[in-house]
């Protein structure tokens, strides 16, 4: 479990294309479910899913399950491409592993300050995937962008 976000005004022109088709499984509506219940608990703006942030999410989950690393390698090309793409200003970054259920994880981000911080954050939009490797181990990445 880690988190990481960034806020610049650094941006670099390149020819990255906005992806608008994501179909997205069960626990990536439950994340989706908890993250804006919670947020509406504490008095905050729910936030907007965009197919194109869960895309970019799907591919870190990938990149880990292949990898066997979990972290945010190319964390820089993920901000850079929605700070092109869909005109980010912030973007942050929680992922997970190994947990059995999509509460289990949910309940640590919260207990993790840096976690918390981008779920409450000002943010306005976010993604999510959560993907098995073959073992069925599970990998969640939720990307959390303000435009």
């Amino acid at each position: 479990m880690a988190s990481c976000s960034t806020e610049s005004a650094n941006e670099t022109p390149t020819d990255y294309k906005v992806v608008n088709n994501f179909t997205y499984n069960q626990e990536e509506l439950q994340i989706e479910q908890k993250i804006n219940e919670y947020r509406i608990s504490k008095g905050l703006t729910p936030l907007e899913k965009i197919n194109h942030i869960s895309y970019l999410s799907e591919g870190h989950d990938e990149y880990m399950i292949t990898t066997k690393i979990v972290d945010h390698s190319y964390f820089n090309e993920r901000e850079q491409n929605l700070k092109t793409t869909l005109g980010a200003k912030k973007v942050g970054e929680n992922i997970a592993y190994g947990y059995e259920t999509i509460s289990s994880t949910f309940n640590a981000w919260l207990n993790s300050d840096l976690h918390r911080m981008n779920i409450e954050g000002d943010y306005t939009n976010f993604g999510v995937a959560v993907r098995k490797d073959n073992n069925g181990t599970m990998y969640i990445t939720n990307i959390f962008i303000k435009k």
